[in-house]
């Protein structure tokens, strides 16, 4: 027992040196069928796919008329699942007895289980951005078995005629956070106890100003024509005039994902005359029960 345990002196280690989470981006287009993890486990140094601490990141493609399957896998070892549908048309079943019928821009979350089957019903290949807390799970060493929320399913109908009600104009953003009635009662307002996720339309000729907070931004393009004009910029910190210093250019993509690390200022930015629109999921729920998420805005 004595070689296993060790001991640091505090200050030099109270904050120690951990590798830092990578700025990176991944397009469903580069992606081959089946599943697609983002994966940087060995950047944790841990033995489970992770794309940030707390999520797992991927893509699903199925042909038409295809089916695939998930069961007894570290990756579906979840307390919540989100799938974002970006093409085509699906059946989507849980634990063999809850059928989901899902269409183009539509949204499905839903709590842990033991069995879930994709099958494409559309006309095209199926394109699935898919994103859970198997990493936080993993790292705890736990199993869910308390379902802390529903299985509900957000409609691109909905999605759209909510952004259009809700949003502000005055506001410097025009987006929704989406949520449900567990999480109302916690307070979190997140659509699931863990994840949080933002529906985000970029206007034309619109620069959002610069944000930062402790979460990870998981960041998916979900509607964008112009990449040239369109893009996000990161950055450690703000001049002046709170423009990001020396920021890293990340163009946006229809199908494409990217990351942004904690604790960055970033901005993100249309300079063209075409919408765009941009879904990020972050583990904000959590880190909001926790009151450290720490939303700054420039």
């Amino acid at each position: 027992m004595d070689e296993y345990i060790t001991s640091y002196e505090y200050e030099k280690n109270v904050n120690p040196k951990m590798n830092s989470i990578p700025i990176q981006t991944k397009n469903i287009e580069d992606c081959d069928y089946g599943i697609t993890f983002i994966d940087f486990s060995e950047i944790f140094n841990i033995d489970y796919n992770s794309t940030s601490p707390n999520l797992l990141a991927s893509f699903i493609k199925l042909e038409k008329n295809k089916i695939i399957s998930f069961c007894n896998k570290s990756y579906i070892n979840a307390s919540s699942h989100l799938f974002y549908i970006l093409k085509s048309s699906c059946e989507i079943t849980i634990d063999s007895d809850e059928l989901v019928n899902l269409n183009s821009g539509d949204i499905l979350v839903t709590p842990c289980f033991q069995t879930i089957e994709i099958k494409n019903i559309g006309n095209d290949d199926l394109q699935i951005y898919y994103i859970n807390d198997s990493p936080l799970i993993n790292y705890l060493g736990s199993i869910p078995v308390e379902k802390k929320f529903k299985i509900a399913k957000y409609s691109n109908e909905y999605l759209l005629k909510n952004l259009n009600d809700l949003s502000d104009a005055k506001n410097n953003r025009k987006g929704i956070l989406l949520s449900n009635k567990d999480t109302e009662k916690i307070g979190t307002n997140t659509i699931t106890p863990v994840l949080w996720a933002l529906y985000n339309e970029l206007p034309p000729n619109t620069i959002q100003r610069p944000h930062k907070h402790n979460s990870v931004a998981l960041d998916l393009c979900i509607g964008c024509s112009d990449s040239e004009n369109i893009y996000t910029l990161i950055g450690d910190n703000l001049d002046e005039n709170k423009n990001i210093v020396n920021p890293i250019k990340v163009n946006w993509k229809k199908g494409e994902m990217f990351i942004t690390p904690p604790g960055l200022w970033h901005s993100h930015n249309n300079t063209g005359n075409t919408y765009a629109y941009i879904l990020p999921i972050q583990d904000a729920g959590i880190l909001l029960y926790q009151r450290i998420l720490g939303i700054n805005l420039s």
